[in-house]
């Protein structure tokens, strides 16, 4: 848990660290050869720097093929990327609302370098200094509520808090004692809410959407998580009142009790292993891939290797197999231990140098909410004898 003095001095960092962010429309930016080769953009004539990915990702966001936009610039084929994107301009500018052409230019603080686009105002999005001010507030208010991790990067903040009540689910297991709390989140255009739980017994969280819901649209229909679209007035407010309702029910996600029951009791696939396995090979440096790899499976999937053994034993390749096939063989690993495996490697510091941990904690939730909403790949496998 951050204490008081170390939230005072994360809070420094926190708010040095803040993206900058600018709301823009395409017919503002202006995209040439000579810009994109000294890696520069001029948005209403002013000229602002970007990083070399910028282009792959400007190129994602209006719907053009990355890969595409990426071979234009290896063979220095810049003009016809250029080229592109005014056309996609022109036509965005005609055929669509001036709210639904707007974009945010997310730029590092410190050297105001640009390093992505995202669709959408920035009206949503609460300031980090407002949202230090709210914690200090939740804080205060509430003294059974602590903060249990603050990070962010790239424009995307996390602050999770918990209460310090333990909740136990002695049919789970002796050893399974949950903290239930809350994430406030930050994208470049969107504050939101969602449901966070503190696993006690290794001390890890997790990070579960299990609700719909949004303030600014619809302030009635409020569920487990939420965004804040807009700042207008009384929307703030709606959004704390929003913690305090969920405070209320111990921040218990509806339907968690059997979700985890169900994940403790289905074995999982060996596409679903192999997903949480690429999962966190993606946060690692490729410098240290192949050495990692064998670590991370020896030490965290150990049922991966030996179902890779038993698949060739039966004369299949795995590099030939589809996502279908992949969902219907069984490992010897259940679910849970899966997901506890990505949220750990997400909670703690280990032998492995992941560059966004709080990304495993939201991902681990989504393993677990998949067995409450589409279901896990062999959630019902004991149907297929009837």
């Amino acid at each position: 848990m951050i204490s008081s003095t170390e939230f005072t001095e994360l809070r420094k960092e926190l708010v040095r660290r803040d993206a900058v962010t600018k709301t823009v429309t395409l017919s503002q930016l202006d995209i040439t050869p000579d810009g994109i080769k000294g890696d520069y953009l001029k948005v209403q004539g002013h000229v602002v720097s970007v990083n070399r990915g910028f282009w792959s990702k400007l190129a994602k966001t209006v719907n053009v093929n990355s890969a595409l936009a990426t071979s234009f610039m290896k063979n220095d084929d810049e003009a016809l990327y250029a080229m592109l994107i005014k056309a996609i301009k022109e036509y965005k500018t005609v055929r669509t609302s001036k709210s639904q052409e707007e974009y945010q230019l997310v730029a590092d603080p410190e050297t105001r370098t640009v390093y992505n686009i995202v669709k959408g105002g920035g009206n949503g999005r609460l300031s980090m200094e407002t949202i230090c001010d709210i914690t200090d507030n939740i804080l205060n208010d509430n003294p059974l509520i602590s903060l249990e991790s603050a990070s962010s990067l790239g424009g995307v903040t996390q602050f999770n808090f918990v209460n310090d009540n333990a909740i136990a689910f002695p049919d789970a297991g002796p050893d399974e004692e949950f903290k239930f709390g809350f994430t406030i989140n930050t994208t470049p255009t969107t504050t939101g809410i969602e449901l966070y739980n503190h696993r006690l017994v290794c001390t890890n969280g997790m990070r579960v959407n299990m609700g719909k819901g949004t303030i600014a649209r619809n302030v009635g229909n409020v569920s487990e998580n939420f965004n804040l679209r807009s700042l207008k007035p009384g929307n703030i407010e709606q959004f704390m009142n929003n913690v305090k309702s969920l405070n209320a029910q111990g921040f218990i996600p509806t339907g968690f009790k059997e979700t985890l029951l169900r994940t403790q009791n289905t074995k999982a696939s060996f596409g679903e292993l192999e997903s949480a396995i690429a999962l966190i090979m993606n946060e690692l440096p490729d410098n240290e891939n192949a050495k990692d790899y064998k670590k991370l499976v020896s030490s965290y999937f150990p049922a991966y290797g030996m179902t890779v053994d038993r698949i060739r034993r039966n004369g299949l390749d795995i590099y030939e197999m589809n996502d279908r096939q992949k969902s219907n063989i069984r490992t010897g690993m259940s679910v849970w231990n899966v997901i506890n495996n990505l949220t750990f490697l997400g909670s703690n510091k280990s032998e492995f140098n992941i560059s966004d941990r709080e990304g495993l904690k939201s991902q681990g939730g989504r393993l677990f909410n998949k067995a409450m909403t589409t279901g896990l790949d062999l959630q019902y496998a004991d149907l297929q004898s009837i």
